[in-house]
């Protein structure tokens, strides 16, 4: 029975974003394509001019419209095939849907009324405390089933993927603009690490504000007050309930509809907002559309001293987050659970790794207050920097008021100052500490 559920799903397939990427999406004419890239739809023709994806199309209830002046009458000819449904989360059970939603899962039988995604490594039965655990997330009779009577895992199909989107074509409106909300959270009592002193978020926030800079130079910033954080398994850091909160305010401020993209920034980033809306022109994201960016060509390409996302793909996560937070779990970082959520509920990414340089994946030997990565003109943020001296430091070179050779080497720099791994300049004798530039254009 289990191979032939195996054999049917091999026939219709699940949901992916490959299978369907030459489909049209939501508002376009779909008549040449005949077919839909959002899950669940079917591309249904109005006349001989215009067809479109749509989740049902009826002709009385169109041509009711139309005799009280509402919308002209459609045809309501189905053109191709209706897009496969959604893929189901964890736990869920995806025997329909034969996908999962999150990169890495598939969806694999346990008997021919029950199946469910997992990792691969974790194909194999299911505890069955876990499966009591998940009951409200599934029908129960369908739980208890599985709970008693586990047989195989038989794959029926694999992940959704990512979607991956391209820059927008034809006229200039078609691409996003650059209006920008920014934020930042602050702890004051958050842990410090050796040699940075406690405070120093509320000292750097200070100097922002004072001096125009960083989210300060956005077209709207907002600051919002955090809590410390739990340390998680590899020493990671367990802050998604924080800023599950903070989004929470976001939503609350309603600050970010009133602008095309909202950016997250670490305090500790030096980030320059002109830059990044200079990278957005070049790439030319979709106007009116779901999407974030990829930041920096390590690991899984987003890290959270730099997050952008569009308007629309901030709607979607906040509709969507309590869903992801329960499937997901809120076990680690943020950045990582804000980029599985997005995902998993088919928000689009567009890659520019020149977006942020961070230290944290440059390896071992770099030092939290050099500026030499500072002088990459390409880069938007600049990670991590948590003095005042330090910060501007990187800030002057980053704008091209000071190179990395004016300041103090790093082995020879006094606490408090900025320094540069490649300078050779030492303190005079009987000079005092300074902000680390010997050498002031």
């Amino acid at each position: 029975a289990l191979d032939e559920l195996a054999a049917a799903a091999a026939e219709a397939p699940g949901f992916s974003w490959r299978r369907y990427e030459n489909c049209s999406g939501a508002g376009e004419d779909c008549r040449q394509s005949q077919c839909c890239l959002d899950p669940g739809l079917q591309c249904y023709s109005k006349d001989a001019s215009w067809a479109t994806c749509k989740a049902s199309c009826d002709m009385q209830e169109a041509s009711g419209r139309q005799a009280s002046g509402g919308a002209a009458h459609w045809s309501c000819t189905p053109f191709g095939e209706r897009t496969a449904p959604a893929c189901s989360w964890e736990h869920e059970n995806c025997l329909s849907t034969r996908c999962c939603r999150r990169e890495g899962f598939k969806c694999y039988a346990v008997n021919t009324s029950w199946a469910t995604c997992r990792q691969e490594q974790e194909c194999e039965k299911e505890p069955a405390n876990e499966t009591r655990r998940l009951r409200g997330s599934v029908a129960e009779e369908e739980a208890a089933e599985a709970e008693e009577s586990e047989e195989g895992c038989t794959e029926l199909g694999g992940s959704q993927g990512t979607r991956m989107l391209l820059p927008a074509h034809g006229p200039s409106s078609a691409a996003a603009k650059t209006s920008l909300f920014c934020f930042l959270v602050v702890t004051p009592s958050g842990a410090v690490a050796e040699g940075v002193r406690a405070g120093y978020e509320k000292e750097l926030l200070d100097m922002m504000r004072m001096k125009n800079l960083s989210i300060f130079g956005c077209d709207a910033s907002r600051v919002y007050r955090g809590q410390k954080a739990k340390r998680g398994d590899w020493k990671s850091v367990m802050n998604v309930d924080i800023f599950l909160g903070v989004w929470k305010k976001i939503q609350e401020d309603a600050i970010y509809k009133r602008h095309d993209w909202t950016v997250k920034v670490d305090a500790d980033a030096v980030f320059l907002p002109d830059r990044l809306k200079m990278h957005l022109v070049s790439l030319k994201p979709p106007a009116h559309t779901a999407v974030y960016l990829h930041n920096i060509d390590f690991k899984f390409h987003f890290m959270g001293a730099l997050e952008v996302l569009s308007s629309a793909a901030v709607d979607v996560f906040l509709e969507n987050s309590a869903a992801c937070r329960r499937y997901i779990g809120n076990s680690g970082g943020e950045d990582y659970f804000t980029m599985q959520c997005l995902d998993a509920l088919g928000v689009g990414h567009m890659s520019d790794y020149s977006l942020l340089a961070d230290k944290y994946s440059s390896g071992p030997g770099w030092n939290l207050f050099d500026v030499d990565p500072c002088r990459d003109q390409a880069i938007v943020a600049l990670h991590p920097y948590k003095a005042v001296n330090s910060w501007l430091g990187c800030y002057k070179v980053a704008i091209g008021h000071q190179a990395p050779d004016d300041f103090v080497s790093c082995e020879g720099r006094w606490e408090g100052e900025a320094c540069s791994l490649t300078s050779e300049r030492k303190h005079a004798p009987g000079s005092g500490a300074s902000d680390g530039i010997l050498f002031r254009k």
